[in-house]
């Protein structure tokens, strides 16, 4: 067995298991699909969350070359939702809780972009 860290997804074992778990599966057209429309919060959200715990470069089941892109659109989606005056805040009527989970969900994203994919201790806070 390959090991390269401590973590689940750190192993060649577990890369196999997750290549077989997700065959079949076209996660990019799914996250395509969901950041199709800017004001899908629900749906975009809910890819985002996906982004930040399978988008490592072992567990990710769809195109590593597209990774980067679903990772930096998301980015984007979900800094315009919390901008002031925004249709997202307003549905929320500007909870700062929202704010401060929809934060905590770009800075995920930032750090799987950034290729921090040490440590299970963020992904569990999602």
């Amino acid at each position: 067995m390959g090991a390269w860290g401590v973590s689940p997804w750190d192993t060649d074992g577990a890369a196999d298991w997750f290549a077989a778990v997700f065959a079949g599966l076209d996660m990019d057209a799914h996250i395509a699909d969901a950041f199709q429309y800017d004001d899908d919060y629900d749906r975009v959200r809910a890819a985002c969350y996906l982004l930040a715990v399978l988008g490592r470069s072992t567990v990710w089941p769809g195109d590593l070359e597209r990774l980067d892109a679903h990772l930096e659109r998301g980015i984007e989606l979900l800094t315009s939702m919390i901008e002031p005056d925004s249709e997202f805040l307003e549905l929320w009527e500007d909870d700062p809780e929202v704010v401060v989970a929809v934060r905590a969900e770009i800075a995920q994203l930032e750090a799987r972009l950034d290729g921090e994919d040490e440590g299970d201790e963020d992904a569990d806070e999602l």
